[in-house]
This record gives structure tokens, sequence and C-alpha cells, in this order.
């Protein structure tokens, strides 16, 4: 068995492992509650903000393609970027979306490039969330235990994400030169890696690219967090909003971690987690996050749609 395959297995069994665990701990009944109670305008006005948010993200990877030196129109991009969605639900691995952008926008406008503006994207987009999700349960007025490990976890993410675009900033001093001694081969692969760097790092120089890119990233937190208190206030009275944008935040950054296939499993074990020292019932928060899942699946459908018209298209 190859690694690849081998870390697949794993993480299907991690997967597996997670999910049953839920529905043995679960009020399977109690979570059919939650969804009866809410509203149909809450459910369109969350596909709305979850659907708006992807456009967003794909507005700022379109900022930091810009920034690199390709100049790509808004509707391409978002196309591109649901389609990468499509890809990431249902192709077995959390890069998935990251290879078809790659390869669908890369064709025309040069593969490293576009990887580097992905990279970037994704580097900024994670270190960011980790560093708003640490200092949020810095700030939170809620405390337990496994908030404590949220936030380490999360500012240790933030550190390593920061150091990488630090890295990617400054350089490493001539990687080539400092391969030498192990070949040719190594030397081509190091100045592959150099020259990508360098893309990766032309957006890090325009501070108000850097800014907007934040930006979205802070403004989709926020109303995914108002999402949260508004399913939550169909259940009960909500818990304080910074405590909320804590551990939605600590939530998102930290399904991240490719332990399971796509997060699934571990997203919802988080929110079962997470949110119990703020009174939310487990069965709440888990019925919200599956709530925003299918709400990815209208995206990911979006993005079939666009990735079939592609391929009639150029055939």
């Amino acid at each position: 068995m190859t690694p690849s395959r081998f870390w697949l297995a794993a993480q299907a069994i991690v997967t597996c492992a997670l999910l049953l665990l839920l529905a043995r701990n679960l009020d399977l009944r109690a979570m059919q509650d939650v969804f009866e109670r809410l509203p149909a305008w809450l459910y369109a006005a969350s596909l709305a903000i979850v659907l708006a948010g992807q456009v967003a993200y794909a507005w700022r990877w379109k900022l930091l393609l810009r920034a690199a030196g390709v100049d790509v129109p808004l509707a391409i991009v978002t196309r591109q970027y649901f389609i990468g969605i499509f890809a990431n639900n249902f192709l077995p691995s959390t890069v998935g979306g990251d290879v078809a952008k790659i390869y669908y926008l890369g064709q025309r406008h040069g593969y490293r490039v576009v990887a580097a503006s992905v990279a970037i994207d994704r580097l900024l987009g994670v270190g960011l969330l980790a560093a708003l999700a640490c200092a949020a349960l810095w700030m939170s007025p809620v405390t337990a235990p496994r908030l404590n490990v949220a936030r380490m976890a999360s500012g240790g993410i933030a550190i390593l994400a920061a150091s990488l675009l630090l890295l990617t900033h400054v350089g490493t001093g001539g990687l080539p030169g400092r391969v030498a001694v192990l070949g040719d081969r190594a030397v081509r692969m190091a100045s592959k890696l150099q020259q990508l760097r360098v893309d990766m790092a032309a957006p890090l120089a325009r501070p108000r690219v850097v800014f907007q890119a934040a930006a979205v990233v802070i403004g989709y937190a926020l109303a995914a967090t108002i999402v949260y208190v508004m399913c939550v206030e169909t259940q009960q009275a909500p818990p304080p909003f910074t405590a909320m944008f804590a551990v939605v935040t600590a939530a998102t950054v930290l399904s991240n971690v490719p332990v399971s296939l796509n997060g699934l499993g571990l997203r919802e074990q988080l929110h079962a987690s997470l949110f119990v020292p703020l009174g939310v019932a487990p069965e709440t928060a888990v019925g919200i996050s599956l709530l925003l899942y299918a709400h990815l699946l209208v995206a990911s459908a979006i993005g079939y749609a666009f990735w079939s018209r592609r391929q009639r298209v150029t055939r």
C-alpha cells in the first residue's frame, strides 16, 4: 500500500469512528427537533450567507491572483472556486479542491503561478482564522479546560502559518545553493520551489491586498457567527456573542486538521464538544453544523453544474 493510500485508509477509519461515537452519544430525536424548530426563512437566509461567503472567498482569490500577475474575470474565478468546493466534498482529500483550481485555471495562466495563489490563499485564510480564534478565546467570558485546549491548538496553527508567511516573504537565502551538495536533481527541485515562493510572496508585498483578504475572512466569520446565534435562539437563549464567535472560529479552523475525510466527523465532534461550555446542547450544535454542511453541498452542486458545463464545452 502506498503512503497516500495508507493515509486515505487511516482517514476513513477515523471518520467512521468519529461518526459512530457521535451517533452513540447524541439524542437523535432531539437533533430532529432542532431542524423542525428552524423557520423556513432561516434556512434560506443561512444558505444565502454561506453562498455569498463562497463568492467573497472567490473574490479574495482573484485579488491574490491579480497581485501575482494573473488578471482573471471574477466570473471565471468564481466558477473555478465552486468547482473546487465540489472537488473538496466529493474527492477523498481536503486538498482536492485546490488541485482542481490549479489544474483548470493553470491550463491557461500557468500552473506555478496559480498554485502559488492557491497556497498563499490557504495560508492567509487558515492563519488569520486561527489567530482570530485564539484571540477570541482569550477574550471570551466563558472559560473551560476544553476551550483552553482549543485556544492553544488555534494558537499553534496561527504561529505555524505566520512562520510560513514570514519565510515566504523573506526567502531562504538561496535554497538551491544550500542543497547543491545533494546533486543536480535537488538543485532543480530547490529552484522550482524558490520560483514558487517568489510567486507566493508577490501578494504579501501589497498590504492593501492582504488587508482586503483579511477583511473577507473576518467578515465571513462574523456572518457565520450571526447564523449560529439565530439558530441557537430558536432553541434557547444564546450565549454571549464573543463566546460564540470564539467557538465558531475555533471549530472551523480545527476542522481543517487532516485526520478525517474532508473534516467529516471531526467537525461534528468539535461542535459537540466546544459548544457545551457555552450552555448549548450538543444536539443543537451538531444540528447547526450539519445545516451549514448541507449548504456547502448546495455549493458543491453548483460547482458540479459548472464542471459539467466545462466538460461539455471542451469535448
